[in-house]
C-alpha cells in the first residue's frame, strides 16, 4: 500500500475519480452504440425485405420458392433471446440479385417457432422470432 502526503492524497483521488467519471461515459457510451447499431440492422432487414420481392430462400441446403414461404418473413415478433437449440445457415435470395446471408434458430419449447438473425453485417443482429410450420423440413434433415 503507497502512502502519499495529503495534499498528494486529494490530488491523486481527485485524477482517480476523474477516471472513473469518464470511463463510466465511454462504457456507456459504447454500449449504446452497440445497441443502435444493433437496431440499424434490424431496421434495414426489414426496409429491404418489404421494398424487395422474395425470390427463394435457402437454409441449412434446403430450397424453398417463393410460394413456399409466401409471407413467413412478414410478421416477426419480439425474440425473447432464450430458448434457442438447432442453428441452421440460410440465405434469403431478393429479385435484385440481393442475397441476405442469415441464421435461423428453432426455438425449444415452442414448436414451429423460429428465430431469425441477420448476418450480411459485421455485426449478427436478432431480426424477430417467426412462427411458421413451414420450417419442419430443416431440423429433420
Amino acid at each position: 500500500m503507497l502512502h502519499y502526503p495529503s495534499n498528494l492524497q486529494r490530488e491523486v483521488s481527485e485524477k482517480i475519480s476523474k477516471n472513473f467519471y469518464i470511463a463510466g461515459a465511454l462504457i456507456t457510451f459504447s454500449i449504446l452504440c452497440f445497441s443502435g447499431g444493433k437496431q440499424i440492422i434490424k431496421l434495414d432487414f426489414k426496409n429491404t425485405l418489404a421494398h424487395n420481392k422474395i425470390i427463394s430462400v435457402e437454409i441449412n441446403g434446403i430450397f424453398f420458392s417463393q410460394d413456399d414461404l409466401k409471407d413467413v418473413f412478414t410478421n416477426f415478433q419480439d425474440t425473447e433471446g432464450r430458448y434457442r437449440c438447432d442453428h441452421f445457415p440460410g440465405y434469403i435470395n431478393l429479385e435484385n440479385n440481393e442475397i441476405i446471408p442469415i441464421e435461423v434458430i428453432r426455438h425449444c419449447y415452442e414448436k414451429n417457432r423460429y428465430i431469425i438473425i441477420s448476418k450480411k453485417y459485421y455485426l449478427d443482429a436478432d431480426i424477430g422470432d417467426i412462427t411458421t410450420d413451414k420450417f419442419e423440413y430443416i431440423h429433420n434433415n
